[in-house]
């Protein structure tokens, strides 16, 4: 096992996965919401969104508890590969009852007549994403690997996007995408994982063993599915296919922004971990400190950016035309600092020491309360409705989770430096604020005007923090 991988360079290459997330849309989603519209791109989410949850049946939340269990175990193969079995049989027996209660759904549900094919189509997701087999990528820290997959597997969809959707009545072929790419992803990782596991199946697997533990992650999951959901379910069974479009957009946009913090703190959950299964508390608490300082100093200034250049996202995004979005991508800014504060607690912390359930009582307290919120809030505020309910959860489930704490932040993390840390985040912002306040003053067209926001913010708080000594620039530069 390599153990002595450089967390600085996993979070580097996972970041940069993360970034061409961003990227790849930027180029590909602009093109599908001109060429479907807002009711095409609607009606794919929306379909999406009930696949979802059957996806999340079929899942059972092995993935976060077979990353926690199987980097214990990881040093030795022999094990590991047993243990990586057992999940794998009890994955494919609950994606087998998923998909026929997907199907059973498809065809008897009223509702979701004009929405057949697609949910049909997008429901192949799920039997390849239980073959992919992608957490053993991550117990092993392998993302490299995870990047190159990316990067490849988005090229093609690229191109296959500009080939087959033409003309907006190719809500199938753009559907058929998403399975295509999805199912490179995952035949590829399946073959390539097979360097850390030999798969065996066989009478006397001990299978039982692993379904209570999986099962507290699976109501995580549930709850959590439903919270992402419910708001593209709800708006568009309420409202119509045109406000879950505009609401597609700015989320679109909120979540690439949030998988690339993310992808900062997710890099780490395995290496915690591995260290907490040897009982090496020094270096838990050295990891998720500098984890914990190089995501806050990306974090307030990511969040004040991107409520700065809303206007300029959204115009870029599908044209002058239509301004229904801007509010809405602002307010889901302000869930960002939420969502990422309680990603560093939920995952990096409560995971790795067997706290789940207060994860799970987070996700169900926050669903619940999402869904009726959405109930009041739609009819009226329509998509930016929506996104109201998505901030409120998300802090509730941070102060929920600050408030079930036992120790643990402080056992793991240096206030000290966590402090310092927000400070020079603090310094962040005010660049972003009068950066934009002065391009703005500027009679730049939009696509200018966003260019160099962003370019000038991020060049001028890089040397901002290279003159504060801060430690994320500093590792960045003497690895060139």
């Amino acid at each position: 096992m390599k153990k002595n991988k450089s967390l600085g360079v996993n979070a580097a290459i996972n970041a940069l996965r993360a970034g061409l997330s961003i990227i790849f849309p930027l180029i590909t989603y602009p093109y599908a919401i001109r060429v479907l519209h807002a009711e095409g791109i609607g009606k794919v989410n929306f379909a999406s969104s009930i696949v979802s949850y059957f996806s999340l049946f079929a899942s059972l939340g092995f993935s976060n508890y077979a990353v926690r269990e199987g980097a214990k175990v990881r040093d030795d193969k022999e094990k590991f590969s047993r243990f990586a079995s057992e999940i794998l049989l009890l994955n494919i027996i609950s994606t087998v009852i998923s998909v026929i209660g997907l199907i059973i759904c498809a065809f008897l549900v009223p509702k979701f007549e004009p929405y057949e094919k697609l949910i049909l189509l997008l429901g192949t997701t799920i039997v390849f994403t239980t073959f992919g087999v992608d957490w053993i990528n991550t117990v092993y820290e392998d993302f490299l690997y995870i990047t190159l997959r990316t990067i490849v597997t988005e090229i093609i969809s690229m191109i296959l996007l500009f080939c087959i959707v033409r003309t907006e009545n190719d809500v199938y072929q753009y559907a058929l995408l998403t399975a295509i790419s999805q199912a490179v992803v995952c035949v590829s990782n399946f073959f390539s994982c097979r360097k850390y596991v030999t798969f065996r199946f066989h009478r006397g697997m001990h299978l039982k063993k692993h379904l209570q533990p999986t099962l507290i992650f699976l109501a995580n999951k549930i709850a959590t599915t439903i919270y992402v959901n419910s708001d593209t379910t709800m708006l568009g069974w309420m409202e119509g296919d045109y406000y879950v479009g505009i609401y597609a957009i700015s989320v679109k946009v909120y979540s690439v922004i949030k998988t690339m913090l993310a992808a900062l703190y997710l890099v780490v959950v395995p290496r915690i971990s591995y260290n907490i299964g040897k009982d090496d508390y020094d270096s838990v608490k050295r990891t998720y400190t500098n984890v914990f300082c190089d995501v806050l100093v990306l974090l307030l200034p990511a969040s004040v950016g991107l409520t700065c250049v809303s206007k300029e996202i959204i115009t870029f995004m599908v044209g002058e035309n239509n301004s229904d979005g801007i509010l809405t991508l602002q307010i889901l800014s302000i869930a960002l600092v939420g969502a990422i504060l309680n990603g560093l607690i939920l995952y990096c912390i409560n995971i790795p020491t067997g706290n789940e359930k207060i994860n799970a009582s987070a996700a169900i307290y926050s669903t619940a309360m999402n869904v009726i919120l959405n109930l009041f809030l739609i009819p009226i505020f329509k998509q930016n409705g929506a996104a109201a309910t998505t901030v409120i959860s998300e802090y509730f489930v941070l102060l929920y989770c600050l408030k079930k704490d036992d120790g643990n932040i402080k056992m793991f993390l240096s206030f000290h430096e966590a402090f310092h840390s927000l400070l020079q985040a603090l310094c962040g912002v005010l660049t972003v604020i009068v950066t934009t306040v002065l391009i703005k003053q500027l009679d730049f067209n939009y696509l200018l005007c966003l260019a160099l926001i962003v370019i000038i913010s991020v060049v001028v708080y890089g040397i901002e923090l290279l003159l504060l000594g801060n430690t994320l620039v500093i590792d960045i530069l003497q690895r060139r």
